[in-house]
């Protein structure tokens, strides 16, 4: 029986894994492992790849090839770039396919998979670099290393193979029953023969075709547009090197299939010569367990893991016939990590707050933040079991900033200790669907679940008692298992930011800090929460640890020269007037951080030193004084101000910002750079995407 065929189409959102492959026969593969196939969804204009849409385990997987003909590394980037850019929820890609192996402890038919070694990433653009003089050539550039989530997952599923072994032959087995047309290419058979040719011993070339069992790796995309004489040729040969010497076979002993952990080779050529294998290998450190031609085009913008299946030894001897082969046994492999990644993990939400706090950590100022580091409520508050600190603070304090900034001290201590367990979440109002109460615990279990070596028990239980009938745990099910989860640690904190945009409808809010704080105390988790001070929160947090956020004058001022750059190059000959500009600026927001990024940037157009200091002089005029009324005040007329300078531009550049403003503020949730540039792109009454319109 084939994967099942599911009726109901997902969204583009609902995919969260990028499966990448460079040749047809791996696409088949690919497909072949699917749990589930799903229907199309409509095609994004400027999107011109072909996909294939299903579910292995828990996970919905987007699967994309290469056009056929089109190899390398740029292509192989154009293809993940356009997924990414169709499929906004896709959290780490696989390369999956073929490639060619360095002997002696790669065979045909193993797996190679790569992982960081000696200071390699786990992929190397062999033949990017420049050729110095004598003709040296030397590398250059580096690669970014496979997502931290992949390598855990690696290591649990090494764990699982040396234990249990692997479950490859089983997927093979499945294979075999569901698509019967597919076994006799892609499963092992009597007539692939692993043979090694002694690498200073080419092959004969009077016999146009070789096909001792070696064939074309994922190195070698391009064979697919040999001459059709040589595949009727090859076909003739009946699998043998029939002009090759057999005493310069390597002899060795039979075994079963492997699973390799190292450094593969990524270039823009075909290798298929043994000495020039080994001299790239040797340059390498010798640490090269594959060459192939597609993953250096992913790694720095496409987090993935590269998976190899070894179709041939990147010599003269190689051929085609075990392509189809090693293109299953590495899609196998990508099903079985699939299998052990984050299965639980997504099934209880989808949400992620990780990259919400790389953003707001990046957009801090260095140095700043450290007073709150520094206070004595926050070290009472780390020394002291079942400890709440409560921050409150007005609109464009930089309440989220510094909570960034505690999350990344929290978690600078979960290195040195990981027995201390972290977990976070960014209240925002317009994110309201996706943080409802049960949104919210699932989250929290599962970033806790995330620092586990392994999926606790708990977990495991909750899942299976659910996933057979395809429901949700309840409310009290998820406080339990987070319950139980908090006390593998020795000390837990939970943060929480902006805890007045948690919605009120249905006593989410209420609701929520009633589990927080009953799990609190049972567990004795730690609790940082930010929040507007509004009377009905903070009387909730009566009698905890209290801190106010302000901005501090030297943060505001660490701030401002930080970012004086921005300003005209006049100013930037004069340190008197920037210093004016600081000490006025620090004087007039009263801490209130946004303030000091509007002031400043409302003196970008001004174009004398007396327009300069006429702004200043304006800016304490309506200084906030005391008053929260009087500061939102200021803050609703700094807005005013940025709406005159918008006002006041051509009405081409005023059209674009009130577009670009409209979309921001009427988005269900943050867009990224490149949505928002798509969605200013589109016209009414047109049907795609002008790409001139970028």
């Amino acid at each position: 029986m084939a994967a099942q065929t599911a009726t109901e189409s997902r969204t583009h959102n609902e995919y969260t894994v990028g499966w990448v492959c460079a040749l047809p026969k791996e696409l088949i593969a690919a497909a072949a492992m699917l749990d589930e196939t799903h229907p199309d969804l409509p095609r994004q204009p400027n999107d011109h790849n072909a996909y294939t849409l299903g579910r292995v385990g828990g996970h919905n997987v987007v699967v994309a090839c290469l056009p056929k003909g089109e190899i390398g590394n740029n292509n192989s980037a154009t293809v993940a770039a356009r997924m990414t850019s169709t499929f906004p929820s896709i959290k780490f890609g696989l390369m999956v396919g073929i490639g060619g192996g360095v002997p002696t402890s790669v065979r045909l038919g193993d797996v190679v998979v790569s992982t960081p070694t000696d200071g390699f990433g786990g992929v190397v653009q062999w033949d990017f670099g420049k050729t110095e003089q004598g003709g040296i050539f030397k590398r250059t550039g580096a690669l970014n290393r496979p997502p931290t989530e992949l390598l855990a997952a690696l290591t649990k599923l090494e764990k699982e193979h040396a234990m249990k072994g692997s479950k490859i032959p089983q997927y093979l087995e499945e294979l075999k029953k569901n698509w019967p047309r597919l076994v006799p290419k892609y499963l092992r058979s009597e007539s692939l023969k692993d043979v090694l040719f002694r690498a200073g011993y080419n092959h004969v070339k009077s016999s146009a075709i070789c096909d001792i069992g070696t064939s074309g790796s994922g190195a070698e995309g391009g064979e697919e547009e040999e001459k059709e004489e040589e595949e009727e040729k090859e076909e003739e040969e009946g699998g043998r090197c029939i002009h090759c010497e057999q005493s310069k076979i390597v002899r060795r002993r039979p075994r079963d299939m492997r699973v390799h952990y190292g450094l593969i080779a990524s270039g823009n050529q075909v290798i298929k010569d043994a000495a020039f294998r080994d001299e790239i290998n040797a340059r390498l450190g010798g640490k090269v367990l594959c060459f192939e031609m597609e993953a250096a085009g992913l790694m720095n913008d496409f987090p993935c893991i590269v998976i190899r299946g070894i179709c041939d030894y990147a010599d003269s001897h190689k051929n085609k016939d075990w392509q189809e082969h090693a293109a299953a046994v590495a899609a196998a492999f990508a099903k079985e990590l699939l299998s052990v990644h984050q299965t639980i993990l997504d099934w209880l939400t989808l949400i992620d707050y990780g990259p919400q706090h790389s953003d707001y950590f990046k957009s801090r100022q260095p140095g700043t933040g450290q007073w709150l580091l520094d206070s004595p409520e926050f070290h009472a508050w780390l020394e002291s079991e079942e400890q709440t600190l409560f921050c409150p603070g007005i609109p464009g304090a930089g309440k989220t900033v510094l909570t960034s900034i505690v999350v990344d001290y929290l978690d600078s201590k979960r290195q040195i200790d990981p027995s201390i367990g972290i977990a976070y979440i960014y209240c925002n109002f317009r994110r309201k669907d996706e943080q409802k109460i049960d949104d919210l615990l699932a989250s929290l279990l599962k970033q806790f679940i995330q620092e586990q070596s392994s999926v606790p028990d708990s977990a495991k239980t909750l899942y299976n008692q659910h996933k057979d009938k395809r429901t949700r745990p309840s409310l009290d099910e998820i406080s339990k298992t987070l319950n139980s989860v908090i006390s593998y640690y020795s000390t837990a904190y939970i943060v929480v930011d902006a805890l007045d945009e948690c919605q009120l409808s249905n006593g989410c809010r209420s609701t929520f800090l009633s589990n927080i704080f009953s799990l609190q105390a049972k567990t004795k988790a730690k609790l940082f929460m930010t929040s507007r001070p509004i009377p009905d929160i903070k009387e909730l947090f009566k009698g905890c640890l209290s801190l106010d956020i302000l901005a501090r004058d030297e943060d505001v001022g660490k701030y401002l020269n930080g970012h004086m750059s921005q300003l005209p190059t006049f100013v930037l000959r004069k340190p008197e007037l920037r210093e004016e500009i600081t000490t006025e600026i620090v004087k007039a927001v009263e801490g209130m951080f946004l303030l000091a990024q509007l002031y400043l940037g409302s003196l970008k157009d001004k174009t004398t030193v007396k327009a300069i200091k006429s702004s200043l002089k304006q800016f304490q005029k309506k200084s906030p004084g005391a008053s929260e009324d009087k500061k939102l005040k200021v803050l609703s007329s700094a807005y005013g101000q940025a709406m005159e300078r918008i006002n006041g531009q051509q009405a081409g550049f005023q059209l674009l910002a009130k577009n670009v403003l409209s979309w921001i503020t009427c988005a269900r949730r943050p867009l990224t750079t490149r949505e928002l540039q798509h969605a200013i792109a589109v016209e009414i009454n047109e049907s795609e995407l002008d790409e001139d319109n970028f």
